[in-house]
């Protein structure tokens, strides 16, 4: 596996640019979340992990995921002018999030109820110029740029988190603070667009921009139904474990939740986006992506044994340790969880493979499929045997990670039959 690896090839020196900046942003959240979860208490983290699922859904609808058109367009302008596009799109979603939200704004009692409905406009529109940004950025392969919105992220918004809570402010200090990193985050990529738009100087009304819009309407057809169906998914999850065993609980597995995707965050996001670039340019030049994607995969599978593994045999502790006792349980959902996290994070960056290969339509069904089995296994236990939540996420996790595993071949499928062809 090793010998193969060209330690001074692009695609390396890409991945270690991203990861060594994400890397250094997550060590400041590594250090700052014991203080965090001293700070704020399980049903405080419930109401953070409820506006993240909000905002994701809406950020989604405000791009139209025309930005994942942006690495795989054949030129350079046109990549741009879908950017453009997408950026006026993003404007009408949140003013029309805003409208929306106008009543239950002004009806608030509470200060806290009122900045929770004002955040999630804003954060809906700077999370879609963020991902819109990132994979601009991506094209060009201005990794840096990436890399240093994520630091400016993790360290503000943490930051920010801290100072809230020692303040008292409740959840609303939680929100708050992830609003800030988000307005940090997005000052880069909000600086290379305006460079880009004055080198290619590309008119916001321009009819090619429309009509590129329509040569790329796969994407809005496909694509966003496909990632409305995940995030709604996880909204309606949020929402069923909420109802079913409470709002602390519901915490707990949310704390739980983000942090088995930090590996995830570290290391396979970066991979990711650098493999994403890599295949994109392949499949344009008509070469294979087997190979890459099973040497990615073959990667991840080795860097995942060590810190999965320990979280398996020591969650418990280990969360009742560094984030206070009153997260033990959370680290019991991290044990049982960690088999389908593992998974998930071997195959984060063939994800976006289907995509590519214009397999959307088939990768949705499949997907769709996953999707109704969480919910099913989520929502069935409680309901008709009364199971508890230790025994109602042993029975998800494992499914999930059957399911994911039998992704991976799928994708693997798709790459070989593109090959053949």
């Amino acid at each position: 596996m090793f010998k193969s690896i060209n330690f001074k090839s692009e695609v390396l020196k890409n991945i270690i640019v991203l990861t060594s900046g994400t890397v250094m942003a997550q060590l400041v959240a590594y250090l700052l979340t014991p203080v965090i979860t001293r700070l704020y208490t399980p049903d405080e983290s419930a109401e953070l992990g409820l506006f993240i699922r909000i905002v994701g859904v809406g950020a989604a609808l405000a791009t139209a995921r025309y930005e994942l058109a942006l690495p795989v367009t054949r030129l350079d302008q046109h990549s741009f002018r879908l950017y453009r596009f997408a950026l006026r799109i993003t404007l009408i979603t949140s003013l029309i999030t805003l409208i929306a939200l106008i009543y239950p704004i002004l009806l608030s009692d509470n200060i806290s109820i009122m900045l929770f409905y004002v955040a999630i406009p804003i954060s809906v529109a700077l999370n879609a110029f963020n991902n819109l940004g990132t994979n601009w950025a991506v094209r060009m392969k201005r990794f840096r740029i990436i890399s240093y919105s994520k630091m400016s992220n993790s360290i503000i918004s943490n930051l920010s988190k801290v100072l809230f809570g020692i303040l008292n402010f409740g959840y609303i200090g939680l929100i708050l603070g992830t609003v800030i990193g988000l307005v940090f985050s997005v000052i880069f990529f909000f600086r290379d667009f305006r460079f880009t738009n004055s080198t290619f100087k590309i008119s916001r009304n321009s009819p090619r921009n429309y009509l590129l819009a329509k040569e790329y309407i796969e994407f809005p057809k496909i694509n966003l139904p496909h990632t409305l169906m995940d995030l709604s998914k996880d909204l309606l999850i949020a929402l069923i474990l909420w109802d079913l065993f409470g709002q602390r609980e519901y915490g707990l597995f949310n704390h739980t939740y983000q942090m088995l995707r930090l590996p995830l965050v570290l290391i396979g996001t970066s991979i990711g986006q650098v493999f994403f670039q890599r295949c994109a340019e392949q499949i344009n030049k008509g070469e294979n992506v087997l190979k890459v994607a099973q040497k990615s995969v073959g990667t991840l599978v080795l860097l995942s044994l060590i810190p999965f593994g320990i979280v398996f045999f020591f969650g418990s502790d280990l969360f009742a340790f560094v984030f206070g006792e009153t997260w033990r349980e959370s680290g019991e959902y991290a044990e049982i969880m960690t088999p389908w996290f593992m998974i998930n994070f071997i195959t984060s960056p063939i994800s976006s493979l289907p995509l590519i290969l214009k397999r959307q339509r088939s990768f949705f069904g499949l997907a769709l499929i996953g999707s109704i089995m969480m919910i099913l296994t989520l929502f069935i236990p409680k309901w008709y045997f009364d199971a508890s939540i230790f025994q109602t996420l042993w029975l998800t996790s494992i499914t999930q990670a059957i399911y994911l595993i039998i992704v991976i071949f799928i994708i693997f499928g798709y790459a070989k039959n593109w090959k053949n062809k």
